[in-house]
């Protein structure tokens, strides 16, 4: 069983030990505290409970139990940190994955590449072509390893008579793509090609770009692997496994176009630097950043067709909801030549001149700024996060004079009447933040309590009216603590198990630091109950004055006198 294995683990992993090997933990009275690994700070806000085993960063908000660390630092599913948990604890889990039809399948794809990424890095210390031109790019040798960068064989199956003599299938090498079975005799994908391995978030190779070494002009100048069940370009970003962690702690990705660009900047200090695969940025791309940072600083050339890409690219971004920054690199320039030219520091100070979105569209517009702003509204209109638009509306009003934008606005406005469509609401809605309401200081002290004191959990949850709780989330963990068997106490572990990221966030914030008062707690329940209740009936007697219901209004404020009287 799932559930047994998950206890299994916990019981031979203490979160002390773990998430010391992560952050550097200081005792601070009952808790651990330390430098949050999950954003950047410079005062300590990073607590861990070992008693309750749990942890919690009151600056960003992540929470939870081991489980929840290694999804969070290691962006791993739940699935992925149970694998990687119980090989640090000596757990067995074969029984977890007599489900999966598909697993034994996508361990022998990853077993394929592994082994064909070993063969390649054993080619390219052989190949003194090869080694010679990484050491042309300034490429280290110790990058080179960092990379695992290989040599594929001019030879027409060297990779297919190695991955067949080492007990590969046939059937298996075909699906991988890393051979080509057509009307002929099959043969490597890769010839005579500089060999860079592209991973998975856990590490493990899926997947190949290779750059030819021919000077011939009549074969592709890069090519990468075929889609497969574990591979696919649209979505797959280069070095994304050696930058996430980094991406996490800075706050944004930097996103470059090339291999060479990306290993340049790991060289150069800008770890969190990563390419998507492909010829341009897609919108998996982006999902798959946005789970480590909402923001991203875009490079591109300076020419034509860098501008047209960076235009593209910032209406993708809009569209996924994230924040953006743009540098232009001067004719002929990538990252590559660019830290190789002048520097780290250089480099820095050139990323430090980033321009927003709104900045890169009115300057490329030059003296005619209406042009500028009718492009940017155009992009904007992709943006379905109300915050993100007023930002960027906000800007464009400081920049833009009133009148620009008052003519801009009445185009868009008849444009929109004629085609028989809306206004974006970024237009016509700047006050609309769709925030949901915030815990309410009686409904925070009843969790605090259920959850450090489990027995008292279904009694408080029972002397509940549901539809009085403002919050969302509270309302989702008392409705589970009754949906528990009678005979079953609350189990802050099971809750964390079986919840998302926002529900942990709250529960640990609540649990690793109660702040409640022991000898009060039968008061504090009955007088947070009562507020709660209170507080609707207030909101309600508010709605029937709108309404003017004279009779609901009376019952109302009837039910108030009744509850408000001292006994």
């Amino acid at each position: 069983m799932k559930t047994d294995v998950i206890d299994e683990i916990k019981s031979r992993i203490d979160i002390h030990d773990l998430v010391s090997e992560y952050v550097d933990l200081k005792r601070a009275g009952q808790n651990y505290k330390g430098l949050c690994p999950f954003h950047s700070e410079k005062t300590p806000s990073f607590m861990v409970n070992t008693a309750k085993q749990i942890f919690h960063c009151f600056g960003c908000g992540k929470g939870g139990d081991i489980f929840s660390f290694i999804m969070n630092y290691e962006n791993m599913t739940f699935n992925e940190a149970i694998s990687f948990l119980a090989g640090k604890a000596g757990v067995k889990i074969e029984t977890m994955h007599h489900h999966d039809p598909d697993r034994g399948n996508k361990e022998a794809l990853i077993a394929a590449h592994e082994e064909a990424s070993r063969f390649f890095m054993h080619n390219l210390k052989d190949s003194k072509q090869a080694l010679a031109y990484l050491a042309e790019r300034g490429i280290k040798p110790e990058m080179i390893e960092q990379f695992s960068l290989g040599y594929a064989k001019g030879e027409r199956d060297s990779l297919l008579k190695h991955l067949r003599a080492t007990g590969f299938s046939d059937t298996l090498l075909k699906k991988s793509g890393l051979a080509y079975f057509g009307s002929g005799e099959a043969h490597d994908f890769f010839r005579d090609r500089l060999i860079f391995p592209i991973f998975d978030l856990r590490g493990k190779a899926v997947a190949f770009g290779g750059r030819t070494l021919s000077s011939s002009k009549n074969i592709p100048k890069y090519l990468n692997s075929p889609e497969h069940p574990l591979f696919r370009k649209s979505e797959s970003c280069y070095a994304l496994h050696m930058a996430k962690n980094s991406i996490v702690q800075k706050g944004y990705s930097i996103i470059v176009e090339g291999y060479f660009d990306v290993i340049a900047c790991h060289q150069f200090g800008f770890v969190n630097a990563i390419a998507p695969l492909g010829t341009a940025l897609t919108p998996g791309h982006l999902k798959k950043l946005k789970k480590l940072s909402p923001k991203v600083l875009l490079t591109f050339d300076a020419d034509q067709a860098g501008i047209s890409a960076a235009r593209r690219g910032i209406e993708l971004v809009y569209a996924e909801g994230m924040i953006s920054k743009i540098v232009l690199l001067s004719d002929g320039e990538d990252p590559d030549t660019f830290l190789r030219k002048y520097g780290a520091e250089q480099f820095r100070k050139f990323l430090g001149g980033a321009l927003s979105p709104v900045r890169f569209f009115l300057s490329k517009a030059g003296k005619n700024k209406i042009e500028g702003v009718r492009q940017f509204l155009a992009i904007l209109s992709s943006c379905n996060d109300p915050l993100l638009r007023d930002d960027a509306l906000r800007e464009l009003s400081d920049l833009a004079s009133e009148k620009v934008m008052r003519r801009e606005l009445e185009i868009i406005s008849r444009k929109s009447s004629a085609e028989g469509r809306r206004l974006p609401s970024s237009v016509v809605e700047l006050n609309s933040t769709g925030e949901t309401p915030e815990m309410s200081k009686e409904e925070e002290i009843l969790l605090r309590i259920a959850l450090s004191l489990p027995r008292m959990a279904r009694r408080i949850a029972e002397q509940i009216d549901f539809a009085n709780l403002a919050d969302p989330l509270a309302r989702r963990i008392f409705e589970r603590v009754l949906a528990l068997p009678q005979d079953e106490e609350l189990s802050v572990d099971a809750l964390l198990s079986d919840c998302n990221p926002e529900e942990r966030s709250a529960i640990s914030r609540l649990t690793i630091d109660p702040g409640i008062d022991m000898e009060e707690i039968a008061k504090n329940v009955s007088d947070c109950i009562g507020k709660i209740r209170l507080k609707h009936i207030n909101m309600r007697i508010s709605e029937a004055k709108d309404k003017g219901d004279a009779d609901a209004l009376f019952s109302l404020l009837r039910e108030r006198t009744s509850l408000t009287k001292k006994p």
